[in-house]
């Protein structure tokens, strides 16, 4: 793999999701946002001479990508072309900043850049992602097509056999699996139990679960160890998740640690099919989405209790417990506890304590350095709206 760095631009079009994936760690379709570069890299400068391709990799070797900048093969010709020392800009944008011991030259300017600027690109890019990450998903699982791996007579296959890969230790057993739209790759250790429909594009991560009787209709993707059950629909558990029980979720984007109570359901369409409109952390205001489906965004280690409705375009901030009848209010800032209008803030030593559990179940442990940055988090103070 190309040793590839990254840096934040600090900017908060991402919110809810926070720093657990920045700087390259952000799941983007089947590979994280550093998986996806060094295979387009790759790709690109196979493309190429020798003598150029060494500037893409000098590049990368001697300087830092923003985290939210997306692999293109414009973005390696971009790369290919600037002199060292020449920081990249797009828009006023940080793109790409040569390591402080080169000496400076005046910065350049790209003419165009594909950029990560809300999370719902998460759910709307995920099919064209997988779909163009399967060779490179196939190559680091060491996965197979389903044609050279005896399926077992209760799985049945609808579309193309050889869209279906299978990586080391994944099972399948009595499901029906649709490829007719996209390919589906299941990870190291993963399984679709007993009864449940999957339609491609699907990437399930390592060790996930789709639990029996699920219906999960692509483009989705679901990462490592999560629990999923009910209904999905073109929607993102960036992994560690647990959605273990019937319930719908649409179009949304689910962080890490966060936990979706039985029956938990989310709004992904108004009832006069008008746009979205979401919460922006910047103005504080609600803005156009400009998609008609959108149902939530959860940042890391929010929960939800049994029964709860989340309505079309909710913003959940991390560190949340969110309870109680009735839709729950569209925005709900980081560390609140409660349901409808009844809400305080989570003490900070309880939400430690909790996640300290959640995570030791997955045989993970909350660092000293994650704890910080919660702190942080957790001390700046923001409303119910």
């Amino acid at each position: 793999m190309t040793k590839i760095t990254f840096f934040h631009d600090k900017s908060s079009c991402l919110y809810p999701l926070g720093a657990a994936h920045t700087e390259g760690k952000m799941l983007l379709g089947a590979l994280t946002l550093a998986e996806y570069w060094d295979m387009v890299v790759r790709s690109s400068i196979n493309n190429i001479e020798q003598g150029v391709s060494q500037n893409v990799l000098t590049s990368l070797q001697r300087g830092q990508l923003n985290d939210r900048w997306l692999p293109t093969a414009d973005a390696v010709k971009t790369l290919k072309d600037l002199p060292v020392g020449a920081d990249l800009y797009f828009n006023g944008t940080p793109l790409f900043r040569w390591n402080a011991s080169i000496e400076q030259l005046e910065p350049q300017f790209a003419t165009n850049a594909e950029l990560l600027s809300t999370p719902t690109q998460l759910f709307s890019n995920a099919g064209e992602w997988i779909t163009e990450q399967v060779q490179a998903v196939a190559k680091k699982w060491a996965a197979k097509p389903a044609s050279q791996i005896p399926l077992p007579s209760h799985v049945q296959v609808i579309g193309p056999v050889d869209s279906l890969l299978i990586a080391p230790g994944a099972r399948a057993n009595a499901c029906n699996i649709n490829t007719s739209a996209g390919p589906v790759l299941l990870g190291p250790d993963s399984e679709i139990q007993e009864g449940s429909s999957i339609r491609g594009p699907l990437y399930l991560g390592a060790k996930s679960v789709i639990k029996m009787g699920s219906k999960v209709y692509g483009p989705t993707s679901i990462g490592d160890q999560c629990r999923i059950g009910g209904e999905v629909s073109n929607s993102v558990f960036l992994g560690f998740a647990n959605k273990g029980h019937d319930g719908f979720v649409g179009n949304s984007v689910i962080g890490h640690w966060c936990n979706l109570g039985a029956a938990t359901n989310t709004s992904n369409l108004k009832s006069n099919y008008s746009t979205v409109r979401l919460w922006d952390k910047d103005t504080g205001k609600y803005d156009e989405s400009g998609l008609q489906f959108c149902g939530l965004i959860m940042g890391d280690h929010s929960k939800s209790g049994i029964n709860t409705m989340f309505n079309t375009g909710s913003i959940v901030g991390p560190g949340c417990n969110v309870f109680g009848s009735g839709f729950q209010p569209k925005h709900i800032p980081p560390f609140s506890w409660g349901g409808g209008a009844d809400w305080q803030k989570h003490e900070f030593d309880k939400f430690i304590q909790t996640a300290r559990s959640v995570m030791s179940r997955r045989g993970h442990e909350l660092l000293d350095n994650e704890i910080e940055l919660w702190k942080k988090e957790y001390l700046r103070d923001t409303k119910i709206t």
